[in-house]
This record gives C-alpha cells, structure tokens and sequence, in this order.
C-alpha cells in the first residue's frame, strides 16, 4: 500500500511512465497513482472547513451552471484549492475541466483529482520544461479545446 512517504518510483520522470486510473484512463500525469487515497482523503478535511462552498455545490448541483464549460487550469494546489476542482468538474457543476498544477509543497490532492478521470498533470518538482510539458498536454489535445482559462 502507498503511504506518504512512498518514494518507490521518485527516480522515474512521470512524463516517462504509462499510469492507468482505477478507470482505466491514463489522461493524466502525476508522480505516484497509488497515492489518491491520501489526497483524497485531505481534500475532504478541507472540505470540512469550507461549509459555505460545500453550501454552494449542494445548491448548484441540480441547476448544472457550467454545463458546456471547458475550462483549462494552471494554479499551485493545496488540499484546500483542490477543492475548485471538485467543485467545477461534470460531476457537480457539468463543466470539463483539464488542469496543469504547479506542485511545490503539496503532491497528494491532484494524484486524488485524476482518479475519477480528471486530467491532472502535475507533480512535485517539476523542471520548468515539465511544466509547460504540462501545459501542453491540458491545451493540445484533439477534439477538446478550452473555452473559460
């Protein structure tokens, strides 16, 4: 099992490793998949401290205000700022959303955003070149193009 500590694959660049999500999709790119657990987990700590957002979802999830979004995001990510994205993502709001995070202190949130198939690109430590890497993979992608940044 992944623990906090788990630093099995940190000497492999995730830009050169195949990952599959418990969905089978592989949209994505983040240092360690088996982590979601744990970010997940600290997403819902901050969604304890966030009633008024938590408010606000409950309320707009029937009314669907996004739906036809796609939107593309860049922002450094915490367990608190993972919460935008699951508060936008189809599931709650109908939007599309693909995300390049910048990864300096906290890794595990967006390991837990690309588990329901959320394309995440992001890791801790990423060069500058990873990071338009990054960029360029939420972007470019064929038959899908961003309309709210």
């Amino acid at each position: 099992a992944a623990s906090y500590t788990d630093s099995s694959d940190d000497e492999t660049s995730p830009r050169d490793k195949q990952q599959k999500n418990s969905k089978g999709s592989s949209d994505f790119c983040v240092k360690n998949i088996k982590q979601a657990e744990f970010g997940r987990r600290e997403i819902e700590i901050a969604e304890q401290e966030m009633p008024a957002l938590m408010a606000l979802r409950k309320r707009a999830q029937g009314e669907k205000p996004l739906a036809g979004a796609k939107i593309v995001g860049c922002t450094h990510i915490t367990a608190q700022t993972a919460v935008r994205p699951h508060q936008t993502e189809a599931v709650h709001l109908a939007a599309q959303l693909r995300d390049a995070l910048i990864q300096t202190l906290f890794y595990l949130a967006p390991i837990s955003l690309s588990v329901p198939g959320f394309p995440v690109f992001a890791w801790k430590g990423e060069s500058e070149d990873d990071f338009w890497w990054c960029i360029d993979r939420c972007v470019n992608v064929e038959g899908w193009q961003p309309n709210m940044v």
